[in-house]
């Protein structure tokens, strides 16, 4: 995985490690009350799309 300096925009060339390393500058450069609203929304989208189930309790094993 590419490194990145969190203070410089990296630089995109279209490659996945590129695409990782702008998320992870993006992510780098959030507090923590946006990077926590940032994963909100994408279990939120995850959930509507259907790509995770929501947990229930009542779907968990009996603890022994």
């Amino acid at each position: 995985m590419k490194s990145f300096d969190p203070k410089e925009e990296p630089r995109a060339w279209g490659t996945f490690e590129d695409a990782e390393a702008l998320r992870r500058w993006y992510f780098e450069r959030r507090s923590p009350e946006q990077r926590l609203a940032c994963l909100q929304s994408a279990l939120e989208i995850a959930y509507q799309s259907g790509a995770l189930r929501p947990r229930r309790p009542d779907s968990l094993p009996p603890e022994a």
